[in-house]
């Protein structure tokens, strides 16, 4: 039963991983066709910040995978 539990869970952070890339093209997309210097900005923060968070998330699921 825990091993099924921690499969499931498993799979859980896989799918959080998968909408991480999603927001994290999204991001990268509309930093390319904003026109707006404190958009741009915001953006290029936003941009990070997802990057970072889709690398703990993958580093975190890499870790518990058998």
């Amino acid at each position: 039963m825990a091993k099924q539990m921690a499969t499931k869970n498993l799979q859980n952070i896989s799918d959080i991983l998968g909408a991480e890339k999603l927001n994290y093209e999204k991001v990268c997309y509309y930093s390319e066709i904003a026109k707006d210097p404190a958009l741009i900005n915001l953006l290029s923060e936003l941009k990070e910040a997802s990057k970072a968070h889709y690398g703990a998330v993958y580093n975190y699921l890499k870790s518990h995978q058998q």
